[in-house]
């Protein structure tokens, strides 16, 4: 990753402490609505994200592909990092024009969050494009899945958890072995059959 000419002052590192600090007591909404309270945190989340892509990092290099680690975690850090001044909007409510808007809202508030190179890289997490970031993508849900199987393993169990479960919006990036790989683990142990992936858009 290529650091940003803008400077990263002492007092720009603090405000961006402050700003993000809500995160840590801000749930994950997707839980509250299945029933489970208390609940994850998003920053909690955030950080099993980054756990999880730093992991898939190590294992798509021993498969052969080259990745920029400090970049995968410098976006899994902060992937949701508009969320402290938002909070979780969850899919179930999103319609189009909701989601447009929130992109717009979002690119703001990561702006006046975030250091100028967090900005950078949550911009490039935003976009979708590089390998780095299609594992943030692919690390963001399979965290999800993962939370799920534990809330289940825990006796914390709702209807709406199975929808979770067979939707194919929940996997990305299976192109990528190691991604692949973790998904098909995660569903067996779950017991659970990987539903087919959505074709891609036109």
């Amino acid at each position: 990753m290529t650091p940003t000419t803008s400077p990263t002052t002492p007092e720009r590192i603090l405000a961006t402490l402050d700003g993000l600090d809500p995160l840590g007591d801000l749930p994950r909404t997707g839980w509250l609505l299945r029933g489970i309270n208390p609940c994850e945190s998003i920053a909690a989340h955030s950080l099993a994200v980054a756990l999880l892509t730093a992991m898939l990092c190590d294992a798509c290099r021993d498969a052969g592909l080259g990745v920029d680690g400090e970049l995968a975690l410098r976006m899994a850090l902060v992937h949701d990092a508009p969320e402290a001044r938002l909070g979780d909007v969850p899919m179930p409510v999103k319609t189009p024009a909701l989601d447009a808007a929130l992109g717009v809202a979002e690119a703001r508030l990561a702006a006046e969050l975030l250091t100028p190179a967090l900005v950078e890289a949550w911009q490039v997490a935003e976009a979708g494009e590089t390998v780095e970031a299609r594992l943030v993508k692919a690390a963001d849900k399979l965290q999800m899945l993962h939370k799920l199987w534990c809330y289940e393993r825990a006796g914390r169990r709702h209807p709406l958890m199975e929808v979770m479960w067979a939707n194919p919006a929940n996997l990305r990036s299976l192109d990528l072995a190691p991604v692949r790989a973790v998904y098909a683990a995660l569903f067996a142990r779950a017991g659970r059959p990987m539903p087919t992936p959505s074709p891609p858009a036109p």
